[in-house]
């Protein structure tokens, strides 16, 4: 809560006791928030793997996201999480990859059309019919997810009080250099229905994180802390949720 709102509160509460209330308590209370689509026809649930940029990169980011959404969907639903020890997914994407040729550093070219043909696999009904088929029909989570760093140095306006020759006080106001680097991960999950491939449901979600100088944090925890942002909006989709707050009672 802003300092405002930490004000705001104090006078209304002073307000209150002035006003005879004797006792104010505040009482922890949760809200129940309903899931977007209702998973009540499936037993089992597959992580069938995710579509991620062509390139370099210190991440295993498909197989990590995998991971992380195995651990949570086992942990807080009732569906049986299928564990392949291959992603479905990763066959169609190599397929994709070999129209591109020889791997390597890949042209602006080569790196559309792969995201194209790699669209095309995300929306083609039929493929996900099959795997689903393949899998006993279960709920399919899969789709696209992308984590990028970013310079974020520049400056920012700050505010300093001097006092001129007579010793009054007066504002100051400059701008100071910051050195800072950022994080961003976009992750766009396709629900699917093993039964018949169509999709339940798409749903994208974007989480950023901004560092300083003397802030030295590694990619990988810098993603494993926007996914721990991410993972309840994840989870949210597909099973009930509930809201913390708190309640202020008088007596």
């Amino acid at each position: 809560m802003k300092r405002t709102g930490l004000m705001t509160a104090g006078v209304f509460l002073s307000s209150l006791l002035a006003a005879g209330c004797s006792t104010v308590m505040e009482v922890p209370i949760e809200s129940p928030l309903q899931s977007k689509i209702d998973v009540g026809a499936f037993r089992r649930v597959l992580v069938a793997g995710f579509v991620t940029d062509l390139g370099e990169s210190d991440i295993e980011l498909g197989s990590e996201t995998s991971r992380l959404l195995q651990n949570q969907l086992r942990t807080a639903t009732k569906l049986q999480v299928l564990e392949p020890d291959r992603p479905p997914l990763q066959d169609a994407l190599e397929g994709v990859l070999e129209k591109l040729g020889p791997g390597g550093k890949y042209t602006k070219e080569e790196r559309e059309q792969y995201r194209v043909e790699a669209d095309r696999v995300l929306a083609d009904q039929e493929y996900w019919r099959k795997i689903g088929e393949e899998y006993q029909s279960p709920l399919i989570v899969t789709g696209r997810v992308s984590f990028t760093e970013q310079n974020r140095s520049g400056f920012e306006p700050s505010e300093q009080v001097v006092h001129d020759a007579a010793g009054r006080p007066r504002l100051m106001r400059a701008g100071r250099f910051q050195e800072r680097k950022g994080f961003t991960l976009a992750a766009e999950f396709y629900f699917l229905d093993g039964r018949t491939g169509q999709q339940l449901h798409k749903e994208k979600f974007t989480e950023e994180v901004l560092y300083g100088e003397d802030q030295k944090i590694s990619p990988l925890s810098s993603y494993f802390e926007l996914m721990d942002r991410l993972l309840p909006n994840f989870l949210g989709v597909i099973s009930p949720q509930k809201i913390r707050g708190t309640r202020i009672l008088l007596r």
